[in-house]
């Protein structure tokens, strides 16, 4: 399977998507799009776009801990990257 590299973008319209980074604006479609209303971006601080960010950080780390765990209940060895790494990128994968 070829690696796909992400990109976590702030689009004009004020979404935060999570992408292919070899995808431009319109020409494919956003795995995750956050978009906060105002009345959101007030309670924020108008600090949404990091934390929206945040937000798809926090569940790409949680889709690799599952997908780490599902492999470990398989019996399937896993090729140890870095100990010291408490936040795995899912397999296959890059994020920018």
């Amino acid at each position: 399977m070829p690696e796909a590299i992400l990109e976590i973008v702030e689009l004009e319209t004020g979404e935060v998507v999570l992408r292919r980074s070899d995808s431009s604006e319109g020409s494919s479609e956003p795995f995750v799009s956050i978009k906060f209303s105002e009345e959101a971006k007030v309670l924020v601080n108008h600090q949404s776009a990091n934390l929206a960010r945040f937000m798809i950080s926090v569940g790409l780390q949680m889709v690799a801990k599952i997908h780490a765990e599902a492999l470990q209940e398989a019996g399937v060895e896993q090729t140890a990257t870095d100990d010291t790494d408490e936040s795995p990128v899912p397999p296959n994968s890059r994020l920018h």
